[in-house]
């Protein structure tokens, strides 16, 4: 008896293989163009074989976000290894984002609610990674200040967001560079407008 050539994948296999395709799309041809029609036709199954796997495209979207907040949580971590300081921590969490944003557009774009997209951040409530609300709350207790950590994170990702959303559309006058330039002297401006208390 002769063994079938594309053996059958298990079912996290399966799985994995959707999202990476759903993915793939999205960086080739854009998010409107990721369809179930789609994605069964590059893996070669009909599109309710899809449903097996996944109740609908949005559970699809919300496993490749999920994907997406490891990579960049492990992106920012990575980033302020051998930094020193919360405020140089956070101006290099800022960079790591913009840069992720730039190398990963597709899943930022489903992690934040970019080209049509709803975001799935996840349950939290703010808008931040975690990480970086442990660096805004590391940062404000060396200056003895009130406001709170997830307040300061919330306004520097909204910051970083407008810049980086404005440059992805390429809209910015000057180009991405110089959006970048001046997103990070608005942190820069962020972080020394933090009034340091007694």
């Amino acid at each position: 008896m002769t063994q079938p050539l594309h053996p059958p994948l298990d079912r996290p296999a399966r799985r994995r293989e959707i999202v990476e395709t759903a993915r793939n799309i999205a960086a080739e041809q854009g998010w409107p163009a990721v369809t179930v029609r789609a994605m069964a036709a590059r893996i070669g199954c009909s599109a309710p074989a899809i449903y097996q796997y996944f109740r609908d495209k949005d559970a699809v979207l919300e496993a490749l976000a999920e994907d997406g907040r490891a990579l960049l949580a492990a992106n920012l971590d990575e980033a302020v290894a051998g930094q020193s300081g919360a405020g140089k921590k956070l101006r290099a969490t800022i960079r790591a984002l913009w840069a992720f944003s730039e190398v990963n557009r597709e899943l930022y774009a489903v992690i934040f609610g970019l080209d049509g997209l709803a975001p799935h951040r996840g349950a939290r409530d703010g808008l931040a990674p975690s990480g970086m609300i442990r660096l805004a709350a590391e940062f404000l207790d060396k200056r003895g200040n009130p406001e709170t950590a997830g307040d300061l994170a919330d306004r520097l990702m909204a910051t970083a967001h407008g810049f980086i959303c404005v440059a992805a559309a390429d809209d910015f006058p000057g180009g991405r560079d110089k959006a970048f330039d001046l997103l990070m002297l608005t942190v820069e401006a962020l972080l020394k407008g933090v009034v340091r208390h007694n």
